[in-house]
Formats: structure tokens, sequence, C-alpha cells
């Protein structure tokens, strides 16, 4: 069972094109089950990034939808000691049995809240996408 502020690991997932990816890391920003566009859902997560460099770090933090993951911020086994960044203008639609997860961490309640509000912003400026293709 995964809730709010969880860190999974998703086995394989499919993006917003359809293509099928391996082994990825998501934060829980809604455990509650819905629908949208017809279709059920158990959960909504955003997606997580490493840094490979310096470079690619200015750069990805400076896209409005990116939040920055210090590893502070996060608690649990396996935790990437680099650092990344969420992103938060993708909502990811997931149905639970349709995927293989496992959680392994959880986040900090203040980077939650900021990511969160983050969302909400992207939302009232209509830069979110919704991914539904794991339902």
């Amino acid at each position: 069972m995964c809730k709010l502020g969880d860190i999974i690991v998703v086995k394989e997932f499919k993006d917003q094109k359809g293509i099928t990816v391996p082994k990825h890391s998501f934060v829980v920003i809604n455990d509650e089950p819905d629908y949208i566009e017809g279709f059920e859902y158990d959960f909504v997560s955003n997606i997580m990034c490493s840094f490979h460099d310096e470079k690619q770090k200015k750069h990805k933090l400076s896209i409005e939808g990116n939040l920055e993951i210090k590893p502070e911020q996060i608690h649990g086994q396996n935790i990437n000691s680099k650092g990344g960044y969420i992103r938060a203008d993708e909502l990811f639609y997931f149905k639970k049995a349709k995927i293989e997860y496992k959680v392994i961490a959880h986040m900090d309640d203040e980077l939650l809240d900021e990511l969160v509000q983050l969302i909400i912003k992207l939302h009232d400026k209509h830069k979110e996408r919704n991914v539904i293709t794991n339902l």
C-alpha cells in the first residue's frame, strides 16, 4: 500500500506516449481512489529524476515545473545521495492492479507541501499534463 508522500519504485510503466519505461521512482501526491476521463485510478504521482552533473542540474532547475529534492528531505532505504528533482508538471495516474511497485521511502512534510503548492500553481496556469496511460 502506498500513501501520500511515499517514494515508490515502479517496476515498469507507460509514459505519456504509451511507451513502456523500466524501473523508475515516483512520489505519491494523492492516494484517494477516483476517476479521470472515465478511468478509475488508485493513486496519482509525479516522476522523480536524478541529476547527472552540475550543468544538467542548473538547466533542470531553471524549468518552472521542476522541484529540487535534497537527499536529507527523503527518509528510507535505497536513497540516491546525489539528489534530484520532481517533475511537478506531469501527473501520473495509476491503477495498482496494473503495475508492480515497492515503497522505498517517504519525503519530508515541508517538501510535500512545497510540491503541492507548485502543482496548484502549474494547474492555475494550465501547465500540467495528466498521464493516464497506466489505467
